[in-house]
């Protein structure tokens, strides 16, 4: 099923107009505490409602604001995607200052156990951490 929708896909050609507004949509890259206005001024700039999804970003940017994190060092990459086709939502990856590989890294999977053949929907999140990472960074801390 996945192969036959990726292969529809491939048929799909944007307009030059929707095409445009898709660079402009992955060209936001800021920190995580501007994000929703860049969001904002893009949707504006586009002529697009974002609607409940921003308001819904917005909330979840608060939050983690919230818990303490500095959200000014969180990076928003419109562009950035994790590289496997079960993620259907917010995915991320967790990484230290001046080091090239991730740490951690996941996401949400709602479609993941339908795709498996489950036949209601199951809805997941979870992430991987790399544990050799995290003491390779430790060791060279030391």
């Amino acid at each position: 099923r996945r192969l036959i929708e990726k292969a529809e896909l491939r048929s799909v050609r944007l307009s030059n107009e929707a095409f445009s507004a898709l660079k402009g949509f992955l060209a936001i890259d800021v920190p995580l505490n501007n994000a929703a206005q860049a969001l904002e001024s893009f949707a504006s700039g586009a002529g697009l409602s974002l609607g409940a999804a921003l308001d819904n970003f917005a909330a979840r940017a608060r939050a983690i604001e919230a818990h303490g994190l500095p959200t000014a060092d969180i990076h928003y990459d419109a562009a950035f995607g994790r590289p496997l086709d079960y993620y259907t939502g917010l995915v991320f990856e967790i990484a230290a200052k001046r080091v090239e590989r991730p740490l951690a890294g996941g996401g949400r999977y709602d479609r993941l156990l339908t795709l498996l053949g489950a036949k209601t929907p199951i809805p997941g999140v979870g992430f991987s951490v790399w544990l050799d990472r995290i003491e390779a960074l430790r060791e060279k801390a030391k």
